[in-house]
C-alpha cells in the first residue's frame, strides 16, 4: 500500500509542480491538525499541503467487533500508511475520489460511514465504502476478494473497476492541467 500511494503522490505533487509551481492547495479546516499544512490560509481560503508519514497506528480491533466483521487487510493499510488531505483522479472513465486520512478526524469519519452503510446494507457487510465516484455512486471494497466496484445503489448493481486498492491508487491519473 505504501508503494502505491509513494506512486500516487509522487505524480500528483510533479502535476502541482508542473503546472502550478507549488504544492497541491485544498480548502482550509480547522478541524485538520496545522502539522498538514505547508502554509497560512490565502485569502481565498487556501492552503498548500502534502502527505505526511503516518507514525501511530489505528487499531481496528473495536471497531471490527462493533460492525461484527473482520476488515479487508487492504482498508487498515490505507489507514495507517500515511496522512493526506486528498485522493482524487480518474480512473477509467470515472472521476474518483477515495476517503482522505485526515489527522484529528479520520478514522472516526470512516467509522461513522461504515457503521451507517452497515445499517443499509441490514447487517451484511460484503462491500466498503472507501470513497464515491463524480456521479455519487460508492466507490467500494469487497471485504472477501479486496476488488473494487462502483456501487449503484439504486439498481442494486456492483460494476468492477480494479482487482485491487493498491491497483485503484496506483492507476488514478489527471488531467492536463490542474
Amino acid at each position: 500500500m505504501k508503494q502505491a500511494f509513494n506512486i500516487y503522490f509522487g505524480k500528483l505533487l510533479d502535476k502541482w509542480r508542473e503546472y502550478n509551481n507549488s504544492l497541491p492547495q485544498i480548502s482550509f479546516n480547522e478541524e485538520v491538525d496545522e502539522f498538514m499544512y505547508e502554509s497560512k490560509e490565502d485569502e481565498y481560503g487556501y492552503v498548500f499541503w502534502k502527505p505526511k508519514e503516518k507514525r501511530e497506528l489505528f487499531n481496528f480491533d473495536e471497531v471490527e467487533s462493533q460492525c461484527n466483521v473482520q476488515l479487508h487487510n487492504s482498508i487498515k493499510q490505507y489507514f495507517n500508511s500515511c496522512w493526506f488531505l486528498e485522493l482524487t483522479g480518474y480512473f477509467s472513465s470515472y472521476h474518483i475520489n477515495l476517503h482522505p486520512v485526515i489527522p484529528g478526524v479520520e478514522p472516526d469519519y470512516f467509522i461513522s460511514i461504515l457503521k451507517d452503510y452497515v445499517e443499509s446494507q441490514h447487517d451484511i457487510l460484503k462491500y466498503i465504502p472507501i470513497g464515491f465516484e463524480s456521479n455519487g455512486m460508492l466507490i467500494v471494497l469487497d471485504n472477501n476478494t479486496g476488488e473494487i466496484f462502483i456501487e449503484d445503489f439504486e439498481l442494486n448493481e456492483y460494476k468492477p473497476l480494479s482487482k485491487s486498492l493498491d491497483q485503484l491508487i496506483q492507476g488514478l491519473g489527471f488531467k492536463e492541467q490542474m
